[in-house]
């Protein structure tokens, strides 16, 4: 194709929207509002992972030492530990430190402390590992190495809890990632049937211009930059719509995020794509690719 015919082919691409302004509106609409439901999915998604993700890094593991193990053994455990790969901070915690956080935690019920002779707690070392490292086969991997150590009486992370949690999670993944296909792929049919639609309200044109003689791509092409403008404008307004919706509910969920905006801008060109594929797709009928 050459000069005269690309800028035929825009010039007419643009000619057709103005053309058809309100059936053009009432397909960005729909398909813009097919996208919302996608975009939602998506945002909710990813702040449940990054709570998660969050919730995760919380974790600690406690290193409990015995009872009457001297300065040094102590600082050679702590130096183990800071030795080990994926630890990333090692806390002493004395006993006496452990029982006011205990006393602290049992708030208004902490006068039953008062009834000790002595403190039962141990000192320990609080270690956090790297967010890479919190799985349970590596947990157990670390308590059980530690755990043999001179001088460490036990190692706890809440290994019950933990498993459990993991359970839940692997369990939120999937199910997470059954939906969003199936919301995917209703999005999908419902952007090409828009745009199949659209393009068959205009068949007496297509025949028109094959009778004239007009080559495939002289036809196909201002239909599939159509296709692609009214795929990112779709994509343009479901994000401004998620984006007021997310600044609503960030007065009641403060600390929510939004997507960062290079994965908008790919949205809206991954979006634009789709357009201008389900455009290719249905000009098939009519063209006899």
């Amino acid at each position: 194709m050459n000069a005269n015919g690309i800028r035929y082919v825009v010039d007419e691409s643009f000619k057709m929207l103005a053309r058809r302004k309100g059936a053009n509106a009432v397909s960005t609409i729909i398909m813009g509002l097919s996208l919302l439901i996608l975009v939602v999915f998506l945002l909710v998604t990813l702040n449940i992972a990054g709570f998660i993700d969050r919730t995760s890094e919380e974790l600690r593991v406690y290193v409990y030492l015995r009872d009457g193990i001297d300065e040094d053994t102590s600082r050679a455990i702590q130096f183990r530990l800071l030795g080990m790969d994926g630890v990333r901070e090692v806390v002493f915690v004395s006993r006496d430190e452990a029982l006011e956080e205990f006393r602290e935690a049992l708030g208004g019920e902490s006068d039953l402390l008062d009834a000790l002779e002595e403190n039962p707690l141990p000192d320990a070392y609080r270690v956090q590992l790297r967010q890479d490292r919190i799985r349970s086969p590596i947990l157990g991997s670390f308590a059980e190495a530690v755990g043999g150590w001179e001088g460490v009486e036990e190692v706890r992370y809440g290994k019950r809890w933990f498993e459990r949690g993991e359970k839940l999670v692997r369990g939120f993944y999937a199910i997470d990632l059954g939906l969003g296909l199936i919301v995917f792929l209703s999005v999908v049919f419902v952007i090409s049937n828009t745009v199949r639609l659209t393009i068959l309200q205009r068949r007496r044109t297509i025949d028109v211009m094959k009778y004239v003689g007009a080559t495939n791509a002289y036809i196909r092409t201002p239909f599939v930059v159509e296709g692609a403008a009214q795929g990112a404008a779709a994509a343009v307004m479901a994000i401004g719509l998620l984006l007021g919706i997310h600044l609503f509910a960030l007065r009641y969920l403060p600390g929510i995020v939004f997507f960062r905006w290079d994965a908008v801008a790919g949205f809206v060109l991954f979006c634009a794509l789709l357009g201008a594929l389900g455009s290719v797709a249905a000009m098939r009928r009519f063209l006899r690719l």
